[in-house]
């Protein structure tokens, strides 16, 4: 007898065409011990918002008791996995409860900090319990950075403030089937982790089980998994499409071709000029 053909399956993974960013904030030692041997597992990523003074063994004015990660650490997650290393901050404040010049150095010195540490250009900063005000999005904008991620919640598309971008928070009482829901709802979904734990107490933790299973959805899926970096790069690409069209509709020149490097942001008028 022949042995019958086996058919394989050509209906759509239900992630596929869904992004979603794993953005963990202050460094807690858990980041290296639970989250980054599952984002192995899987070959996923994350942004990784560090404050610089608890990565040099400073510790919290909140009074966490939770250690941090330290330099090597961080150093072997960007190795393995090309996670993306943001700045909190020096000391994780309050930003917008502080002098001018003392502001200045929380986010200017926090990125010329990391940058000499790890010898990697700092492109996103995380504002400290997403406390910003004009002021302060004018000193991230001056300091260097490209994007702002905020604590609050909202959709991440072409419309969206480059400089106040919107999370999901998983919190104590947030549930998986939540957060699933969450992404199969939007394309793109910037999920705000603290601290991920065997036993939850805080708020801020969210469950080690409820996140393994999360990554496995999003692996089995088809979700693309990446970083504020790479995904701000992506949205200043579709932003300036259009731009580039009607300039080259405008201007035909079969000599020269225009490209995403050749145009200065700036002079194309865009909304969030750089």
């Amino acid at each position: 007898a022949v042995p019958a053909k086996e058919t394989v399956s050509t209906a759509p993974l239900p992630l596929a065409g869904h992004t979603v960013v794993l953005s963990v904030d202050d460094g807690y030692h858990s980041v290296f011990t639970n989250i980054y041997p599952l984002l192995k597992r899987h070959r996923m990523t994350m942004t990784l918002g560090v404050i610089c003074d608890y990565l040099r063994g400073g510790s919290p004015s909140y009074g966490s008791g939770a250690g941090f990660v330290r330099r090597s650490e961080v150093r072997e997650m960007v190795d393995s996995c090309g996670i993306e290393i943001a700045s909190h901050s020096l000391s994780h404040p309050f930003l917008t409860r502080l002098d001018s010049a003392a502001a200045w150095r929380e986010i200017h010195d926090s990125k010329v900090i990391l940058e000499s540490l790890f010898g990697e250009e700092v492109l996103t900063f995380v504002y400290p319990y997403g406390d910003l005000n004009a002021r302060t999005v004018r000193m991230v904008q001056a300091a260097g950075y490209r994007m702002g991620r905020a604590v609050r919640e909202g959709r991440f598309d072409l419309e969206t403030d480059p400089w106040r971008v919107p999370t999901v928070e998983l919190r104590l009482e947030t549930s998986l089937e939540t957060i699933k829901r969450q992404v199969l709802a939007r394309p793109v979904t910037i999920l705000l982790l603290h601290q991920v734990v065997r036993n939850p107490r805080v708020f801020t933790e969210w469950p080690l089980d409820d996140f393994a299973e999360l990554l496995e959805w999003l692996d089995s899926g088809g979700a693309r998994v990446t970083t504020l970096r790479r995904l701000h790069r992506e949205w200043r690409q579709e932003r300036l499409g259009p731009v580039l069209a009607e300039i080259a509709a405008a201007f035909p020149d079969d000599r020269k071709r225009l490209s995403f490097q050749d145009v200065n942001i700036n002079a194309t008028q865009a909304p969030h000029a750089r």
